[in-house]
């Protein structure tokens, strides 16, 4: 798709975000897929059991990375694709609303100086159609007002981001709503041409919203697009000028001049797009809209038709010139623009420049005005400054050009000053001086010099504001690396009690405390909402410190966690605030080598956390063991379903697997493992009381030939023994971590303490703001990494495995959310969207109808591993249609690697390597033919 618009030179928002999410996916394929499958290969070829069970844990870690990135990868092209069908929304209600405001003015034209009761049946049905298409308008647009005010609110920084942000603040400063409403009112009233003009007002919003949701803000696709729909409005001008010189009799008339008023109405829209971008093209097609007027005067005149088929052509094909004229400005301008490279200039610098040109401009205009007085009596002279005031005016319209961006209202004064000028200019070139234009320009020019003086103090004490926020935002930066610091020594010291670090760790903590109230101080006047938060934040650590001196390092978790948590929600204010204040000030975004630096932290961190989880027990098993007993949850589940008979220990059975599948989702091993037990007790009761089982496999076709739909997911004794299965795994994987050795423990704990060091400068800030995604993942990543930590310290394993695995999944998420951003794409959601209470994807609420991750019913999944859909879908390999693949597997591979994984599907391979294997294969499996 990207190439086909490319090749055709089709540009604009909607391309580049598609070349975004194929330059993320080009990365995922060509570097990081690529290194997961070349580590698999050495993994099975090292000779060395600890070198190949490290390489197993990279490419498992690489794995993960990619998954996520894909599904983050998926709701940012889900967001973008909201925000265009949003836009496509807007432009249609914003062509309803023409159609009803052209009809409002039809009717209008045949009640003129009459009223309602005047109206015949035909425009009283009439007033009534328009009276309801306008409420339905005025429904619809708060329904799509509603949905962008959400976006809006989950939005993170970025260009992306702020568009429906721009879009909602232009729907309230338009008065959308209130314009939509006393339109329908005024129909009610029969008031029609003050309905029009108020749906004029609201269909010019609309169009304006659907643009900034359409693509941000590009004076160059902006000038493509106005020469496009000027173009329509010159062919639309043409048609109008040839209808109307086939005016035979007055029935002719009114739909020429209906046609007429609509390319007004769409030329005049062109102008304002233009106005600040090309002002001497705007002023073209004002002068053409003016002719356009006069022909409208001329057909709706009393002469007869004959002579207004021949008078208004004249007026129509002026018009048409004028537009041609303006067509070339704006070439002409677009082509300058393209080969401009634009200065990286700061607001401030553009204003002050801004001001010098414009007081420049009242001198030269001032010497003009007092040249033109001295030779009022001698009228040749008078044409002589006539090039002069041309001069003037042209530089004024450049100046004009410029301020648009930086100053709005002191460009429209200067828009004032230029027409004004444009006047005096060609009253000199008729030998006429025009003292009342010449002071009305440098009027102009003055308020514009004023209002940048307002604009130009306004950034200045942004400037101001924004060093103090920065410098609060150091502050803060250090409070929090401190707290993380507080942090994770009291969870090393729950782990080995000892009263005396505890006491000390109470007065750091107190001094944390004192430290944030002062901070609280200085925040809460500019930032009352990071003010809040540093209050609630100091509120916890005053608890966490009580506990601390109460040696209960337990108990004083919580409130840390909570303290942590408020003070990156002070610190995500401030940014916010920042962000502002950067934007006004035009400063440069976010530098790219900084989110290049910090995905590099969080990729080393990945590999410490990998090789701290293979030093403890083998990866990826206990999500194959939770994937596995979902799978046996939701078969239980089919069974339960309304309308199909069920014993109630099938019901108990149902209730425990789900049970022991959200226990695993915790990674409690030992009450998972007990909800297993009980679950295929159940299922022994209830196949005691069903004579009828064989006890055989359900009847899905053999392998290689699909055959038909069988009952396997219903068949209890097949359940039981999978059961019986998953639940030896998982007393396996319970033994082998408890059993791990206390060097290896250590050695765990060495790894998990580097990762955390490394993340721990990102989390605080000190390499700048963040994606919201990845700053979210990266406080979960900080949490969990300290408990592994502290636990794998105290040679817990089984909990410091639990939670380096949580740590590895966040460390994921974060750098899927780097990775969006490095390539432009900085619009992302929460990272936790659809996560439900935990912080895994899935650990929340399980598969949903809308295929969302985690919102909709059932027992949590956990993270999913690409391998639900070869169970749960109808032509799954693992599902429903059970036992399909036949010797049609892998035909993407050449015979050889072919025969080969065959073989090794045979062959029995070490249970610790089992889900990596398994995943290996499936993942070659639906790899497409050709894809080599």
């Amino acid at each position: 798709i990207v190439d086909e618009f490319e090749r055709n030179q089709i540009s604009g928002e909607d391309v580049k975000v598609l070349q975004a999410i194929r330059s993320v996916l080009g990365k995922l394929s060509e570097k990081d897929m690529e290194r997961v499958v070349n580590m698999l290969r050495e993994a099975r070829e090292l000779r060395d059991p600890i070198d190949s069970k490290k390489r197993a844990a990279d490419a498992y870690s690489g794995q993960k990375t990619i998954i996520t990135q894909l599904r983050q990868l998926l709701l940012e092209y889900q967001r973008q694709h909201a925000l265009y069908e949003l836009s496509l929304r807007l432009k249609e209600l914003a062509t309803r609303q023409t159609s009803n405001m052209r009809l409002g003015v039809d009717l209008a034209r045949g009640v003129r100086g009459g009223t309602i009761g005047d109206l015949d049946e035909t425009r009283r049905l009439s007033l009534q159609l328009q009276d309801t298409e306008q409420g339905a308008v005025k429904d619809e647009v708060g329904l799509v007002l509603g949905k962008l005010e959400k976006l809006a609110r989950e939005g993170d920084i970025g260009v992306t981001a702020e568009r429906p942000k721009a879009a909602v603040q232009q729907a309230k400063e338009g008065m959308l709503l209130p314009t939509l409403e006393t339109a329908v009112e005024e129909l009610k009233a029969a008031k029609i041409l003050s309905a029009v003009g108020n749906e004029k007002k609201a269909r010019d919003v609309m169009r304006e919203m659907a643009r900034l949701l359409a693509q941000a803000y590009d004076p160059l696709e902006a000038l493509r697009q106005a020469i496009k729909e000027l173009d329509e409005a010159i062919e639309q001008q043409r048609q109008v000028m040839a209808e109307t010189k086939e005016i035979k009799n007055k029935n002719d008339v009114p739909p020429a001049e209906n046609k007429q008023a609509e390319v007004v109405d769409a030329a005049d829209l062109v102008r304002n797009d233009v106005a600040s971008l090309a002002p001497n093209a705007a002023e073209h097609i004002k002068g053409s809209i003016d002719k356009m007027q006069q022909a409208r005067e001329i057909l709706g005149g009393a002469q007869d038709p004959n002579q207004k088929s021949r008078a208004a052509p004249f007026r129509q094909q002026e018009a048409i010139n004028g537009l041609q004229d303006a067509r070339r400005a704006l070439e002409e301008q677009l082509a300058k623009a393209e080969t401009e490279k634009p200065k990286p200039e700061s607001a401030l610098a553009t204003l002050k420049d801004l001001q010098q040109e414009v007081r420049e401009l009242i001198e030269q205009e001032e010497k003009i005005k007092t040249a033109s007085a001295e030779s009022e009596s001698k009228p040749p002279e008078l044409k002589a400054h006539a090039p002069k005031q041309g001069e003037v005016k042209d530089k004024t319209q450049e100046v004009q050009q410029r301020a648009a961006g930086t100053a709005p209202d002191a460009a429209g004064s200067l828009a004032d000053a230029a027409n004004q000028m444009d006047k005096a200019q060609k009253a000199l070139s008729d030998f006429r001086n025009a003292p009342e234009a010449q002071q009305a320009a440098l009027d102009a020019l003055r308020k514009a010099e004023q209002q940048l003086a307002q604009q130009l103090s306004k950034l200045e004490e942004a400037e101001r504001q924004l060093a103090q926020l920065e410098d609060l935002l150091k502050k803060l930066t250090a409070i929090i690396e401190q707290q993380q610091k507080v942090q994770f020594d009291t969870a090393k010291a729950e782990a080995k009690p000892e009263a005396a670090p505890l006491k000390n760790l109470a007065g750091e903590q107190d001094q944390l405390g004192k430290s944030t109230g002062d901070l609280q101080k200085e925040a809460s006047p500019q930032v009352p909402k990071a003010g809040s938060y540093l209050g609630d934040a100091k509120g916890e650590m005053g608890s966490a410190k009580s506990k601390l001196d109460e040696t209960d390092a337990k108990a004083a978790q919580p409130p840390q966690t909570k303290a942590l948590a408020n003070l990156h929600l002070a610190k995500r204010e401030l940014e916010s605030k920042i962000e502002d204040l950067k934007n006004m000030l035009g400063l440069p975004p976010a530098d790219m080598q900084a989110l290049a630096d910090a995905a590099a932290q969080i990729e080393k961190a990945q590999r410490e956390v990998n090789q701290a989880m293979s030093q403890m027990a083998p990866p990826g098993l206990m999500e194959s063991l939770l994937q596995q007993q979902q799978q046996i949850a939701d078969a239980l589940g089919e069974i339960n379903e309304p309308g199909r008979p069920a014993s109630p220990p099938t019901k108990q059975a149902h209730q425990a697997a789900a049970k022991a599948a959200q226990q695993l989702g915790d990674s409690n091993l030992k009450s998972a493992i007990s909800s297993m037990q009980k679950a295929q007790d159940a299922m022994g009761q209830g196949m005691s009381g069903q004579p009828g089982q064989s006890g055989e496999p359900g009847q899905g076709g053999q392998n290689g030939q699909g055959g038909q739909k069988g009952q396997s997911s219903q068949s209890l004794p097949q359940l039981s023994r999978k059961q019986a299965e998953v639940k030896k795994l998982a007393e396996q994987l319970m033994a082998a971590q408890e059993s791990a050795p206390p060097a290896a423990l250590d050695a765990a704990a060495k790894s998990l303490g580097e990762a955390s060091e490394d993340i721990g400068p990102l989390t605080a800030g000190q390499m700048g703001p963040l994606p919201r995604g990845a700053q979210s993942a990266l406080q979960q990543a900080q949490g969990a990494l300290s408990k592994a930590t502290a636990q794998a310290s105290a040679h817990n394993g089984p909990s410091a495995q639990a939670n380096s695995s949580d740590a590895a999944e966040a460390l994921a998420q974060a750098q899927a959310a780097l990775a969006l951003a490095q390539a432009g794409l900085g619009s992302q959601q929460a990272m936790v969207s659809g996560q439900g209470q935990g912080q895994k994807p899935g650990q929340g609420q399980g598969r949903s109808q809308s295929q969302q991750p985690g919102q909709g019913r059932g027992q949590p999944n956990a993270q999913s591993n690409g391998n639900r859909g070869n169970w749960d879908a109808a032509g799954g390999a693992d599902g429903p249609q059970r036992g399909t693949t036949g010797n049609s597997q892998f035909l993407g591979l050449p015979k050889r690697d072919r025969a080969a994984i065959q073989q090794s599907q045979s062959e029995k391979y070490p249970q610790e390597y089992g889900s990596l294997v398994e995943q290996y294969l499936k993942n070659l499996s639906d790899e497409p033919v050709g894809a080599k």
